[in-house]
């Protein structure tokens, strides 16, 4: 698996499951998250290395950031816990 931004957005895409879609973009140097009655999500490299996610609608913009990771076991349980990150904001924001 790589580990683009994008590529990683793929997977989380998959977990979540449902209506969600993964967009890349330009290089894959980001990765947009989408569902129907929901936030937009984005992964992006900051410059601290660090694979952050952002919620397009959230004023405060990051909601979470991750730790570079360099196996696919690490990159399996990083999908999974930005899935979970989206899942609890997504419902944080319903529930506003």
């Amino acid at each position: 698996m790589s580990t683009t931004p994008a590529s990683v957005a793929a997977r989380v895409a998959e977990i979540l499951g449902g209506d969600w879609t993964a967009g890349a973009g330009s290089w894959e140097t980001y990765g947009r998250l989408d569902a129907p009655d929901s936030d937009t999500y984005t992964l992006y490299v900051d410059d601290h290395d660090e694979l952050c996610l952002s919620a397009n609608l959230d004023p405060t913009g990051e909601i979470a950031s991750f730790r570079r990771v360099d196996t696919s076991e690490g990159i399996e349980a990083l999908a999974a816990a930005i899935a979970a990150a989206i899942r609890q904001h997504h419902t944080a924001a319903d529930q506003e």
